[in-house]
């Protein structure tokens, strides 16, 4: 599978200030029910608009930012945060819907995706014996357009790809780079099947993600609490940015 000089930093272990700032019991209150959240800072400033399907499971993964998983943007983000609040929402969709209108009204600092339209996307699919490559470059070729936000998708979409393919390997045996905050642009992945990974790819890309998300659900529970957390996160934004992509179709 992966080369064995292709390892991966040892993930998920170094906790961050929310904890002790806001404390367990916060953490462990929030409802697991769609909704809209908002951080605040020290001087009750708005830095960050976000959305999702579970706010305990979101919330709760801010806990766990790393500067191995995370971009340095978010890893500032998490020490300003002094406050949260949240608006709960009936259904997903709702959710998705206020954060699109609250993004463009308050564009809070902390936000990108959502504030302003960026240049579009356009994704390469290519299958070459077993490995998937893929290349995400800005002139029309492949799938696309894209909106600028499919950026931000389109690790957590590769990340759950390659955890439906090899659903016994460990994180550490994960392609290089495949975890970084920002994913390369070029990728060449050893799969099992790249063919049928490529199609679930271009599905996804046209905005249909039950498939995918399927089969994540049928995934065995990951090591630990915190990958259970991470992985929930990463499903969240495999549904959002999908959800959009219908909506605007």
């Amino acid at each position: 599978m992966a080369s064995p000089n292709s390892k991966q930093p040892q993930l998920f272990k170094i906790e961050n200030p929310l904890s002790s700032r806001l404390g367990n019991e916060f953490f462990r209150a929030l409802p697991s029910v769609p909704g809209v959240y908002f951080f605040f800072g020290r001087e009750n400033e708005l830095l960050y608009i976000g959305q999702s399907s579970d706010l305990k499971a979101r919330l709760g993964s801010y806990r766990h930012v790393t500067p191995e998983k995370n971009a340095k943007r978010t890893l500032r983000l998490v020490h300003r945060i002094h406050r949260i609040e949240w608006k709960e929402c009936a259904t997903a969709e709702e959710a998705i819907e206020l954060e699109r209108v609250l993004l463009l009204e308050k564009r809070p600092p902390f936000n990108r995706a959502g504030v302003w339209q960026g240049d579009p996307w356009w994704l390469k699919i290519e299958t070459v014996g077993p490995n998937l490559n893929l290349e995400l470059v800005r002139e029309e070729s492949g799938t696309g357009p894209h909106p600028s936000a499919f950026r931000y998708a389109y690790g957590s979409v590769v990340r759950c790809l390659f955890r439906v393919a090899w659903p016994s390997e460990p994180l550490s045996s994960y392609p290089y780079g495949l975890f970084d905050a920002r994913v390369p642009l070029s990728l060449s992945l050893p799969l099992p099947d790249a063919v049928e990974t490529a199609e679930a790819l271009r599905a996804y890309a046209g905005g249909h993600c039950e498939p995918l998300l399927s089969k994540l659900a049928e995934m065995p529970p990951a090591a630990s609490e915190v990958q259970q957390e991470y992985w929930q996160e990463e499903m969240e934004r495999v549904r959002k940015y999908a959800a959009k992509a219908r909506r605007n179709a």
